[in-house]
């Protein structure tokens, strides 16, 4: 099948036997078995001036592999932005349909904190809810390791639900559950997190940190302690505002240490 010698060129990162197969009449949109496309290919390697021959032989943007992924998806989980702003400029859809984990999911799971934040000015939905990861933010916190905090705040910036539900579980239990990082705690504490919430079996997210840990200590703590009323005071702002209108506040005629507050 002549799809066959391209995507293995690409899988090889072989760029002039790329060019050398299209210039034969190779067809840009041949597809494998389950319906990934070159550019599919190209995008998971990362390679800018390979994606960029793609296109150039009109290569399907928002084609849509057997499981709705997209080339955007790819580019997203490859971590080059470069081939993210490529995309996006020749039309990629950045929130595609019948696709409930999208770019966006894909840039966060992976703490890719410009590619998100470039999603998001590009329009990408924060509360996109993956039926088995949940959003975006629940993706960002889900890592072992110690999270990308740039990649959480982006997303808070954004308008990221703090307190997002998938299997009544909140960014928050995704925290307790993996990393345990008292920094990414500190963060959706300061967006506020419900530390009160339960997840589907009826355990807060200090029921799930490690016993004596610094996270549950500070679990603890917020129970036990009322948020100050300053703090409230700007949740409320931005829950008012909502994430549309949030991005406009540089624009109020207020003092710049208020415009910090409230982002």
């Amino acid at each position: 099948m002549e799809f066959i010698p391209l995507h293995e060129a690409i899988n090889n990162t072989d760029a002039r036997e790329v060019e050398r197969l299209l210039n034969s009449g190779v067809d840009v949109n041949s597809r494998k078995p389950d319906r990934t496309t070159p550019l599919h290919m190209a995008c998971l390697t990362g390679i800018v001036d390979m994606v960029n021959l793609l296109i150039a032989k009109g290569a399907w943007i928002n084609a849509q592999s057997i499981d709705n992924t997209t080339p955007l998806c790819d580019a997203c989980s490859s971590g080059n932005i470069e081939c993210v702003r490529l995309l996006l400029q020749h039309g990629a859809i950045v929130n595609p349909p019948f696709l409930r984990s999208t770019p966006l999911h894909e840039a966060a799971i992976r703490g890719f904190a410009e590619i998100a934040l470039l999603l998001i000015k590009a329009g990408a939905n924060v509360h996109a809810n993956d039926l088995h990861y949940g959003t975006a933010l629940h993706n960002a916190c889900s890592s072992s390791k110690d999270p990308n905090l740039e990649c959480i705040q982006n997303l808070l910036n954004g308008g990221s639900n703090v307190n997002a539900i998938m299997n009544h579980a909140t960014p928050l239990h995704r925290i307790a559950i993996n990393s345990q990082s008292v920094a990414a705690t500190e963060l959706l504490l300061a967006y506020g997190a419900d530390v009160y919430s339960r997840d589907i079996f009826g355990r807060t997210a200090k029921d799930l940190a490690p016993s004596g840990s610094k996270m549950e200590k500070l679990l603890a703590a917020a129970e036990n302690s009322p948020r100050p009323l300053i703090q409230c005071c700007r949740l409320a702002i931005r829950t008012q505002l909502g994430p549309e209108r949030l991005t406009l506040v540089h624009n109020l005629q207020i003092p710049n240490i208020l415009v910090n507050f409230l982002l």
